[in-house]
């Protein structure tokens, strides 16, 4: 299934820049797979059912929060890809990386840029919290 938001050229490099990581970790046909694209297209669209109108800076907001989305699907199978020591011949270090707490931030970065398209593109969905309040007589029972 071709892809319906993220169509430009070099979309799968994004997702590895947005996780940090270099191709030798995670190849682009990880990327490409329904499983991982398709979904979060899918996720994203469900947020954003006329998601076809957005235009300019909501089209680059709507972009982002699928690349967002994908690296969000991408950090649970994060753990088993990376090695948690490397070593060279002059050099031992351990990789650090809670896999967990960059997930959360990137969801809450994938809510921002998709509050962002609503808030550009379709200002009427936005739920008006206004204050509101009533006037009543009083009642007092003494």
């Amino acid at each position: 299934m071709a892809n319906r938001i993220l169509t430009g050229q070099d979309w799968e490099q994004r997702v590895l820049d947005k996780l940090g990581l270099d191709v030798a970790y995670l190849p682009f046909s990880v990327i490409q797979q329904p499983d991982c694209i398709t979904i979060a297209e899918s996720n994203v669209i469900k947020q954003i059912p006329r998601y076809t109108e957005a235009k300019d800076d909501a089209l680059i907001f709507l972009e982002s929060s699928v690349v967002c989305e994908c690296a969000v699907l991408l950090c649970d199978s994060m753990p088993t890809r990376l090695p948690k020591k490397e070593s060279g011949p002059h050099e031992n270090h351990e990789l650090d990386v809670d896999w967990e707490t960059r997930k959360i931030y990137l969801q809450v970065e994938r809510n921002g840029y998709i509050g962002k398209v609503i808030e550009i593109a379709f200002p009427e969905l936005i739920p008006s919290f206004l204050p509101t309040f009533g006037v009543t007589n009083p009642i007092r029972g003494w």
